[in-house]
């Protein structure tokens, strides 16, 4: 793991918005480049996410690293985790604020990732002491970094009582834009993100979204490249397939298949990784980043 430094308010490293916090942390111990001047916007949520947030914290990862802007999460499992790696799987930059010190690397089951973070030219920020061990009490302190270091928090998915809907609260305190990504009302998972939305937070669906509001130019997804073996009725369904799912008859009619083909061949891009299908027998087309 690569050694830590200590930087305080004033050095060039220290985030500005951070350090304008009346509660800003007097120093931080830093591993990795805070790549400054770049833009950075929060992505959070639980750590007992499902396949969807998962999917929708990376994608969104994914779509702001493509346009330059730094990833800033928490190194925990569930969505922040996802956020890391879009970020890391579009080629982007992405830091990993911790609730333990950097010698500690809380959770340990993530140090494969974190190392990750570091190889690809990203950091990791915590403003403990090294072997300073993770606790209730780090965890909220932590979040006050993350929304502090952001120029704008995204939620994707939070039951009541997520630590996320504390990073957002203080997102709020310190004047900082809070998105959320709408779910389905009646999942425990989105109890959280539909009062953000009921008291002002911004929906999202995309980090298109997030980037027009703060002004940055999006980067569009690439198709991911299509095997040349690839059976013919699923060369057929490509074209029909797009970011947002269809159902699978839809598909078909689309192709101009019968229903048993077009699933043969939907079943063929599920395997080459091509499309992702959602319940209901709806299916989306993967692209890269």
């Amino acid at each position: 793991m690569e050694s830590a430094r200590t930087i305080q308010p004033g050095d060039g490293p220290y985030p500005p918005r951070l350090a304008a916090l009346r509660d800003a942390p007097p120093s931080l111990r830093v591993a990795g480049d805070l790549a400054q001047g770049r833009a950075r916007v929060a992505v959070v949520g639980s750590r007992a996410a499902d396949d969807y947030g998962l999917r929708v914290a990376r994608d969104l990862a994914a779509g702001l690293a493509r346009a330059g802007v730094s990833v800033i999460s928490g190194g925990a499992l569930g969505i922040d985790s996802a956020a890391h790696q879009g970020a890391l799987e579009a080629g982007g930059h992405t830091v990993a604020v911790l609730g333990s010190g950097l010698d500690i690397l809380h959770p340990g089951s993530n140090r494969e990732l974190f190392e990750g973070i570091l190889a690809a030219g990203g950091a990791l920020v915590s403003e403990l002491p090294d072997r300073a061990p993770a606790a209730p009490w780090t965890f909220p302190r932590r979040n006050r970094i993350v929304s502090g270091m952001s120029e704008a928090v995204v939620v994707v998915r939070a039951g009541r009582g997520s630590g996320a809907l504390i990073t957002a609260a203080l997102a709020r305190r310190q004047g900082v834009p809070v998105f959320a990504v709408p779910g389905d009302v009646d999942q425990p998972l989105s109890a959280g993100t539909t009062e953000l939305l009921r008291t002002g937070a911004r929906g999202v669906a995309s980090a298109a979204d997030v980037l027009s509001a703060l002004g940055i130019a999006s980067q569009p997804a690439l198709p991911l490249p299509v095997p040349g073996d690839l059976p013919e009725e699923a060369r057929a369904l490509l074209p029909a397939l797009a970011r947002a799912p269809r159902h699978a008859s839809e598909l078909a009619r689309a192709a101009g298949l019968a229903p048993g083909p077009a699933l043969a061949g939907l079943l063929a891009l599920e395997l080459e990784g091509l499309c992702e299908q959602r319940p209901g027998h709806y299916f989306l087309r993967r692209c890269q980043g």
